[in-house]
């Protein structure tokens, strides 16, 4: 699935978008370029299941040209793209009854990166330690509750991109939010007890 570099002189995504509009495939590639990763480590941490987000991925570009020509004008094309990859995601687990995951290997733990005074002190085994509860515990969380905490806190959107991305409105994301924060709790108070065990 991975394209092939090439000199495009366009490098902003609003660029590609219009030749994406035009039905120029150059578009196309930019858009998957500039922004497959960031979908992939999103999706990763939804789904711990790389060929399955490699699929959903590949199926937002391929919705993205086959209806290339009904495209609107995009204010922001990455939060168009989380949100089409949010709902692919939602849809095909549905159907494939994906929501029993996997907990998330070592390399999956380490994109929960916790940079905090404490980790530093009680040195890299002891903060690949909280980092993988953390991770645990929010890969536990129903995967409406993690894709708030994905979207808000380790994508950095606002509660409001957030809410047009999963289609549900404002006062929904600060519920689920606050569910979800509430479930970690426990997690959180093991790891702080980890962490001053160790200070």
């Amino acid at each position: 699935m991975k394209i092939q570099e090439n000199p495009i002189f366009f490098q902003n995504w609003d660029d590609f978008w219009l030749l994406l509009r035009k039905g120029d495939r150059k578009g196309l590639e930019g858009i998957y370029r500039l922004f497959s990763h960031e979908l992939f480590k999103y999706g990763l941490a939804l789904v711990n299941d790389e060929a399955f987000i490699q699929d959903c991925i590949q199926e937002v570009f391929i919705d993205l040209w086959k209806y290339h020509p009904s495209l609107q004008r995009a204010d922001n094309v990455k939060v168009y793209l989380f949100k089409s990859l949010s709902h692919k995601i939602y849809r095909e687990s549905k159907k494939k009854a994906k929501w029993k995951m996997e907990a998330l290997d070592d390399l999956g733990a380490t994109s929960y990166s916790i940079e905090s005074m404490e980790s530093t002190l009680i040195g890299i085994q002891r903060e690949q330690v909280i980092q993988r509860k953390l991770a645990n515990g929010i890969d536990k969380l129903p995967l409406r509750q993690k894709q708030v905490i994905q979207l808000l806190f380790f994508e950095q959107f606002s509660y409001e991109e957030v809410s047009k991305m999963m289609g549900i409105n404002l006062r929904s994301v600060y519920t689920l939010a606050w569910k979800a924060i509430g479930s970690l709790k426990k997690h959180v108070i093991s790891l702080l007890g980890i962490v001053f065990i160790f200070l």
